[in-house]
């Protein structure tokens, strides 16, 4: 029977922590009862690193995966996705969940992860030395609830972060570099690519480009980056703000409406990513180079 996540988080063993932008979950207790957790998160950004324990886990309508001891495990995505997992009875668990800000994804998808798969995505990998460190640190850092302690523990998480994303990333360059590319592939790719700057400002998902260009998902994500090192996400993202820079570097219309012609969510998304990418708010760019 599925258990309220609010319920099992009563558990004896079972300690969480609220930081300012991260939350932590430490889990060290041997359960009792089987625990089966389902429910539906909006976009997420999940870590977790589990030191003793086992189980299993599903996305979606994908295939169930396992979790064992001395195992990351690094979830995301920008979409809702529903989601089962299964904790048997009997085991010793240690384990911690660390859910980040999902203003952090792009932190993802610079490293070339995509975090645009609809249903979610986790990556899995041996934890190491160093991760299996920063997990005893951390569980040690909770005990601090000083304002100079919560700092600390924050420190930490964020290095868990980044450790786990190097992982990953090493993890996709070395599958990139097993996986031959062949000359239909490339051609496809390449259609992929213009179907994309041609439809950059209209809402695009992925599994709709890669049928386009006559190739699977999988295929569009590793080769992309591959042949043209940026993920196709990261791509929709720089033709839009070539796009908005061409409208704010005009002036007939006002951000709003750039925005949303663009394909931004609103304006306040395209200020943060335009800033980024030219060094200064679009109103400044405007009085720069604008034309009026």
């Amino acid at each position: 029977m599925a258990q309220a996540h609010q319920q099992v988080l009563q558990h004896p063993g079972i300690t969480c922590v609220q930081l300012d932008r991260i939350s932590l979950i430490a889990v060290q207790t041997t359960l009792q009862q089987d625990v089966v957790l389902e429910g539906e998160n909006q976009s997420h950004l999940s870590l977790v690193l589990i030191a003793q324990g086992a189980g299993h886990f599903c996305l979606e309508n994908q295939r169930i995966r396992h979790f064992e001891a001395d195992m990351m495990l690094l979830s995301c995505s920008r979409f809702p996705c529903r989601g089962t997992d299964f904790f048997p009875r009997h085991y010793l668990y240690d384990m911690v969940i660390i859910n980040f800000p999902v203003n952090m994804l792009p932190v993802l998808e610079s490293a070339g992860i995509d975090t645009g798969c609809r249903g979610g995505q986790v990556f899995s990998a041996q934890a190491g030395e160093a991760l299996q460190a920063l997990q005893s640190a951390i569980v040690q850092a909770m005990r601090d609830t000083s304002a100079l302690g919560r700092l600390h523990l924050e420190s930490l998480l964020l290095s868990a972060l980044c450790s786990s994303v190097r992982t990953v990333q090493q993890q996709l360059e070395l599958a990139q570099r097993q996986t031959p590319m062949f000359t239909r592939d490339r051609q496809r790719l390449i259609l992929a690519r213009d179907y994309i700057r041609q439809h950059a400002t209209q809402p695009l998902e992925l599994e709709e480009v890669a049928r386009q260009a006559g190739i699977n998902q999988q295929t569009l994500k590793r080769g992309f980056r591959t042949l043209f090192a940026i993920t196709p996400w990261q791509y929709v993202m720089q033709c839009r703000l070539e796009a908005a820079e061409r409208m704010i570097s005009q002036g007939a219309l006002s951000l709003d409406e750039i925005a949303s012609q663009c394909g931004f969510s609103h304006a306040s998304h395209l200020s943060r990513l335009f800033q980024r990418q030219y060094g200064q708010t679009p109103g400044r760019y405007r009085r720069q180079y604008g034309t009026l």
